[in-house]
């Protein structure tokens, strides 16, 4: 995992999915520094070496796929986000530790959409409980948790990291 950008709020999907907050009563403190955030990951995450950190905060981290982003004709970037929680998280009556979906972000108006999101009851993206796709995409605005992955997508493109053109309809 790579630390793309300094510590900031974890980008989650938590206004268009109700992701509840940590239920771990007890439990170890969350890592709150940018060196314990990397240590927790280094020790409970595999295969997310080349995976850009978008930001954390007390509840988990967001990464990025090392893929980059897709640049849509219609000029909206979308990229793949992947959330690892500390503790463990209640959405709907489910419990779950991580989830990976797909984002829709419109860098002009500085918002964005889950376009899909799966979820998982373990760290590491393991024991899947499920995926949540809205039929058509809800747009939010910008907010506290979702700022880093509009600002690493949106940047990815600006930057020229791998901008994947839309496969052909």
């Amino acid at each position: 995992m790579r630390a793309a950008a300094p510590a900031a709020a974890l980008a989650c999907a938590v206004a268009l999915f109700g992701l509840a907050g940590a239920l771990g009563a007890g439990a170890a403190a969350a890592p709150v520094t940018l060196p314990q955030v990397m240590d927790w990951a280094g020790k409970t995450l595999t295969g997310v070496d080349d995976w850009p950190l978008l930001g954390f905060d007390a509840r988990g981290l967001t990464l990025a796929s090392p893929v980059g982003a897709t640049l849509r004709p219609n000029g909206l970037v979308e990229g793949d986000i992947r959330q690892e929680f500390f503790e463990p998280v209640e959405l709907d009556g489910l419990i779950l530790r991580s989830t990976s979906g797909r984002w829709s972000v419109d860098c002009a108006h500085q918002r964005y959409a889950v376009l899909r999101l799966s979820l998982f009851a373990r760290n590491d993206l393991k024991a899947p409980l499920g995926e949540r796709a809205p039929a058509e995409p809800v747009w939010l605005a910008r907010d506290a948790m979702a700022g880093p992955v509009i600002d690493g997508l949106c940047e990815a493109v600006k930057n020229g990291v791998p901008v994947v053109p839309p496969p052909p309809s």
